[in-house]
């Protein structure tokens, strides 16, 4: 079957999640994906290590996001290692790092020195702050980026209460890692027009506050200032909340539309609230009070099952495991499987970007780092360069 990406070749050189989430959405589509690492990965956790001790937390984000790639181990400080990885990049089309800015540089494979070699070669760069901030020296992580960025500051119930720290990577997933493909794939269909590659320079930081963009828009056209809590999407509007059903479990509902919302409260027996003047934090007040009474009387389910089909935009909260083990997720081939000589057979959660002539494919489980050495002689003998 054709890929979309079959015979692009990538070179990632990246050590953390987003670089490598990166790399396999090009793999996903038939890129030739090869992750080079300077050692031998971290420690294979035992049955009985804690699954969120950080040995456990870097093996499973390895082996999640390192699918469909090949491995090398390279230590880029070792001139001879440093001239095959040269060789390599005059053979690649794209090269992904994720290394603080200036460090490049000090190991001899900074764009300007591969572009040199091969003019064709997209270079991309991930990094906390950018090649161009004030900030570039410091460290971060996804909580230090949507904390700087603005949005951390927004996420909660109220002013009064703490901000509430996402489970999700925004900035590293949602911001970073996407935006990265994005990057990529433009700077590649430029190169078809232009005949030569470029730098694609990917912030953290920058990515976190393009998920604000909307809100960002009001503040820089003089919109007043923003509270935590007080935001249409922050469920402190009863057309936009999640309300505890008689089971425990909680319902979402998102009627954000007016139409949506009168429709909504005419099905639960509150036809006239779905005229109700929402802004009014009374009336708002008053009317979340009315739902939630209705919604506590009966399970969770009943009100996605009953409502569900009438388009009201209403939910039950579940589990991410029973979203694994779904009908919807059976019927879109969201879960596939691969099986690895170390790791035996293992699920996978598939690629969410469906292309009818060209789609995606699971096709190899990750790599133990190092798995493809065309030659283990490369890395004996020699010490590191200082």
């Amino acid at each position: 079957m054709t890929t979309a990406l079959e015979g692009l070749r990538v070179l990632d050189l990246g050590r953390l999640g987003p670089s490598a989430m990166a790399s396999m959405y090009l793999a996903d589509f038939g890129a030739e994906v090869t992750s080079i690492s300077a050692d031998t990965g971290v420690r294979r956790p035992a049955p009985e290590d804690d699954i969120w001790s950080f040995e456990a937390q870097m093996h499973l984000i390895s082996r999640a996001l390192n699918r469909n790639k090949r491995s090398l181990t390279l230590n880029l400080r070792v001139p001879k290692q440093r001239e095959t990885f040269l060789a390599l990049v005059a053979e690649a089309d794209v090269v992904i790092e994720d290394f603080r800015p200036g460090t490049a540089q000090r190991l001899g494979i900074a764009y300007e020195t591969l572009c040199a070699a091969n003019e064709r070669l997209v270079y991309c760069a991930l990094s906390g702050y950018g090649q161009r901030s004030p900030m570039g020296d410091q460290g971060g992580h996804d909580l230090n980026f949507i904390a700087k960025a603005g949005l951390l500051d927004l996420i909660g119930s109220s002013e009064a209460a703490p901000p509430v720290i996402p489970l999700f990577f925004l900035s590293d997933f949602g911001g970073a890692a996407m935006h990265a493909v994005s990057g990529i794939l433009l700077a590649l269909l430029a190169r078809d027009r232009l005949g030569k590659g470029q730098f694609v320079d990917i912030s953290f930081l920058d990515t976190a506050m393009g998920l604000a963009n909307p809100l960002a828009f009001h503040l820089l056209n003089g919109g007043a200032d923003l509270r935590r809590g007080g935001l249409l999407y922050s469920g402190s509007y009863p057309h936009y909340a999640l309300y505890r059903a008689r089971d425990g479990r909680y319902v979402a509902v998102a009627c954000f539309e007016p139409w949506l919302w009168k429709r909504f409260c005419a099905a639960i027996g509150l036809p006239g609230h779905g005229e109700a003047d929402l802004l009014d934090a009374d009336t708002a007040e008053r009317v979340k009070a009315d739902v939630a009474a209705v919604l506590a009387t009966e399970p969770a389910d009943h009100w996605e099952e009953t409502l569900g089909p009438q388009s009201v935009c209403v939910t039950a909260v579940q589990s991410l495991n029973a979203m694994l083990g779904s009908g919807h997720a059976a019927a879109r081939g969201m879960v596939a499987q691969t099986t690895h000589g170390v790791y035996g057979t293992e699920r996978h959660l598939a690629n969410p970007i469906s292309l009818s002539a060209t789609p995606a494919a699971v096709r190899r489980a990750a790599p133990v780092p190092g798995e493809d050495e065309p030659d283990p002689s490369q890395t004996s003998g020699e010490e590191p360069a200082t």
